[in-house]
């Protein structure tokens, strides 16, 4: 009785599956491929918290320019304030005769560097 030589391997059966360097290829070409997807993803989180702090700020500057507009011209008076992380000051300017200039301005700190804002609008005596 002879006894089968098992040294020889069939190059048929070898193809299934994958090889420990075609995986790690596959591997170093997703990362490459989604590192830049994710550094889009933190940059556009990044400029949603900025433009939540301005809308923020913008609503704060808007809310104080009513309020001396709802005080009407005798009423309007410079005057400043805090609310949040935002810090306000309205101020009143004579430009003629029965007009007035109010301008807000509105500062905040936003990651280390300061930021502002500023609305201006005109109230007349009649």
């Amino acid at each position: 009785m002879t006894r089968p030589n098992h040294t020889h391997r069939d190059p048929a059966n070898d193809s299934a599956g994958f090889s420990l360097v075609e995986l790690m290829v596959v591997l170093v070409i997703l990362t490459i491929g989604l590192l830049p997807l994710a550094l889009v993803q933190m940059r556009a989180q990044q400029d949603v918290f900025e433009t939540g702090q301005f809308t923020e700020a913008l609503q704060v500057a808007q809310l104080q320019m009513e309020g001396v507009k709802a005080r009407g011209f005798g009423g309007a008076a410079t005057d400043s304030g805090t609310v949040d992380v935002y810090q306000w000051r309205t101020t009143i300017t004579n430009v003629s005769w029965g007009l007035d200039q109010v301008t807000v301005q509105v500062q905040w700190n936003e990651k280390g560097r300061q930021r502002d804002l500023q609305v201006m609008d005109r109230i007349s005596f009649r």
